[in-house]
């Protein structure tokens, strides 16, 4: 991969986030009593730290990041990010409460992450014929700048990563709005992209 991804790249790149998140996405909405949730137009860049946190509202949003790595030839981090009254109101929609202890809020949601991310890798892998699989997750609260920062860093160092990015919205009461974040490194995203042919 070039310094600069080609138009025909990108393109190449939003169709693998557009079914490895539309899969992550399907597999929520079965988690939240098959809600109706939407997904917006995936988006995929070259960008350092903050390029990637102003995806997710700027630097000092406050929010919820389960971050998984990937095992198999695709090297890199994918997160689910949640707006923080978000994380409660999927908190509350999966335990059926709202009065839940603090450690059963963090084990829901790192289930979910978990499936979410298995299901969106999977999806991927039928893509390309490699067997992808996640870490166990790790959940942090704050915001997103620092978090974000320490994602990047993980995944590509002091450099830019490729970031796939597409925003989700249930249908409901309460809403619950987020994002499936895939951060990859420059290395396999090449190799990913000649696998694709481009």
């Amino acid at each position: 991969m070039s310094p600069h991804p080609s138009d025909i790249q990108l393109d190449a790149l939003r169709e693998v986030a557009n079914i490895g998140c539309g899969h992550a996405i399907s597999a929520l909405a079965k988690m939240v009593g098959g809600r109706t949730v939407n997904l917006s137009v995936p988006r995929a860049l070259l960008a350092d730290a903050t390029g990637v946190a102003e995806l997710l509202g700027g630097t000092e949003t406050s929010v919820v990041v389960a971050s998984l790595g990937i095992l198999g030839p695709l090297r890199g981090l994918l997160l689910l990010v949640l707006p923080t009254p978000d994380s409660a109101a999927l908190e509350a929609l999966l335990l059926r409460r709202t009065d839940a202890p603090a450690e059963e809020r963090e084990s829901a949601l790192a289930e979910t992450a978990n499936i979410v991310a298995s299901a969106c890798l999977s999806a991927i892998g039928m893509l390309t014929g490699w067997r992808l699989l996640p870490t166990v997750p790790t959940l942090q609260r704050g915001d997103a700048g620092p978090l974000i920062a320490d994602a990047v860093f993980e995944t590509q160092g002091d450099g830019r990563v490729v970031a796939l990015e597409t925003r989700f919205d249930s249908v409901g009461t309460p809403a619950v709005s987020g994002q499936v974040l895939l951060l990859l490194d420059a290395k396999s995203t090449s190799a990913l992209l000649a696998h694709l042919g481009v």
